[in-house]
């Protein structure tokens, strides 16, 4: 798989994911934007927002331009909401796991879960990506009150490279394996 962060900001106007259940109203806000490939078909675009009046920041799906249609669950499901602390975005990892209704959703996911997917240590790779700390989510977010022992990872808002390679760790290779589905349905089935 690979992933190419593209150099600048993005001016656009999107509504928040705060106001997917309210008024729906776009908002202007600005994008960081990354192509993913991989070696199925895939190719789709994702986007790290941050809106400009408030401190809400997403990643997540912005298009799916080729590849198996299993990955257009990408579009409802799979958003990644880091928290803005200071000049850095710590944010919490789940991983897309598909359930007995057959839909991948958010679900808790181990460091070495993580590190298979990614083929060595996801830690060190995050790391060499420029991932300024990973480890449990209460101690890089101190103000958490839930989830504190899930994963999480802090990256700089200015270089968010590490958290395009979250996303494509456990949303993306999640659903290229078809990781939680029955063994006889296969990958991308």
């Amino acid at each position: 798989m690979s992933i190419e962060v593209l150099e600048g900001r993005h001016s656009i106007r999107v509504v928040p994911p705060s106001q997917w259940h309210r008024d729906k109203t776009a908002r202007p806000a600005h994008a960081v934007l990354a192509n993913l490939k991989a070696d199925d078909g895939l190719r789709a675009q994702v986007s790290l927002v941050r809106w400009d009046a408030d401190d809400e920041v997403s990643l997540g799906y912005t298009e799916l331009l080729a590849g198996p249609s299993d990955y257009e669950r990408l579009e409802d499901a799979g958003a990644i909401s880091p928290k803005l602390v200071g000049d850095r975005l710590v944010a919490r990892v789940r991983a897309l796991r598909y359930g007995t209704d057959g839909r991948a959703t958010g679900a808790a996911v181990e460091w070495s879960q993580i590190s298979e997917w990614a083929g060595g240590d996801a830690q060190a790779l995050l790391a060499a990506l420029g991932a300024t700390r990973t480890g449990a989510y209460g101690v890089l977010l101190p103000s958490a009150t839930r989830f504190k022992t899930e994963p999480a990872i802090e990256v700089p808002l200015a270089d968010p490279a590490a958290l395009f390679a979250v996303y494509a760790l456990t949303r993306v290779v999640p659903i290229m394996i078809g990781y939680g589905k029955d063994p006889a349905e296969g990958p991308n089935a």
